[in-house]
């Protein structure tokens, strides 16, 4: 496989994102400053897209998600957070498989986030789906 490719599969995208949010929330730069600190990915659509679809619906994906948890959401560990803003992103605005989307987000906070975070990600999309029945 090409590097191009797997530069631009959705899980390497996806993977991608949540590492910027994660950079922007944490360093305090701005979209358009980090996106200028990774060139390499100006040419993934799906990255671009993903990134600038979250960052710019973040305040109504927080409220969604604020119904769903049991705590304010400053105090979720940052790459649930961000697994769970990429997720209800791509629920509300993408043609992805349902059960797709809450895979990857289930894999990222495995990866990246808490020993059991991954739990809670799992119950707060299970909560949102359950509730929005034309996402299932």
């Amino acid at each position: 496989m090409t590097k191009s490719k797997q530069t631009s599969s959705p899980t390497r995208s996806r993977d991608k994102v949540l590492q910027t949010l994660y950079e922007i929330e944490v360093g305090g730069q701005d979209f358009k400053k980090v996106l200028e600190n990774h060139p390499s990915e100006k040419s993934n659509k799906l990255y671009v897209d993903t990134l600038k679809g979250v960052v710019d619906s973040k305040k109504e994906i927080d409220k969604i998600l604020i119904k769903h948890i049991d705590r304010p959401i400053m105090k979720l560990d940052s790459i649930e957070r961000n697994a769970l803003r990429i997720a209800i992103y791509e629920l509300i605005n993408k043609e992805t498989d349902t059960a797709v989307v809450i895979n990857e987000a289930i894999r990222m906070s495995k990866k990246y986030g808490s020993v059991q975070g991954y739990k809670l990600v799992n119950a707060v999309l299970d909560s949102f789906i359950k509730e929005n029945q034309t996402y299932a």
